[in-house]
């Protein structure tokens, strides 16, 4: 069974992008219309001004990439892009959501890949409850990468919202784990911003 939805936050929109899941005919034009236009607007509000144009494209040629790269490698249902800055790598939050399934501790454990094969160490697993999306849980785990060759970070959070009967997942990756690490509170906070909009079975 189907679930259309649509999740929104509150939070900066010029440092957290929505980014379009766009297919057939179009969206390729779609995709480099949004690219162009949200590396114009990224750079505008930078505190230090782009050196030329070539800045600009090269950010507007990696959001592209990943616009039309993303959803072909990853089953996705939605695309947050955290960018505070346009000369750094931007991190990409990969939105999931399904029925309910099984226990909520164990499914939740699962979802934030709480005990998932390849961790270097045990993950930090939290319980996350956020006044929008109900009880939840949040990890954070280093393991290697096998696509990579090397350590990577990543940030999962699950939620189950026992009214709408559907679990939720929201997760970001990177081999910059100092740069994840130290900006967990600002991934928190963007998380416990989230709402489910509109959905139905």
């Amino acid at each position: 069974m189907k679930i259309n939805f649509a999740l929104d936050t509150d939070s900066d929109p010029t440092i957290w992008l929505g980014m379009p899941i766009a297919d057939g005919r179009g969206a390729s034009r779609e995709r480099k219309k949004w690219a162009r236009r949200t590396s114009e607007l990224v750079w505008s509000l930078a505190q230090d001004p782009p050196e030329g144009k070539g800045e600009i494209k090269e950010l507007a040629r990696q959001l592209e990439a990943t616009a039309e790269l993303l959803p072909q490698k990853v089953p996705v249902h939605q695309v947050f892009i955290y960018l505070p800055d346009p000369r750094r790598d931007f991190l990409n939050f990969l939105v999931h959501i399904d029925q309910s399934e099984g226990n909520t501790e164990s499914t939740l454990a699962s979802l934030v890949q709480k005990d998932a094969p390849g961790a270097i160490q045990d993950p930090e697993v939290i319980d996350f409850d956020t006044e929008h999306l109900g009880r939840g849980m949040r990890s954070i785990r280093h393991f290697v990468s096998s696509k990579a060759g090397s350590i990577c970070c990543s940030v999962n959070y699950a939620w189950r919202i026992e009214s709408e009967g559907i679990d939720l997942v929201v997760r970001t990756i990177s081999e910059n784990i100092g740069w994840v690490t130290a900006n967990v509170d600002e991934f928190d906070s963007f998380a416990r911003s989230l709402r489910v909009m509109d959905h139905q079975d």
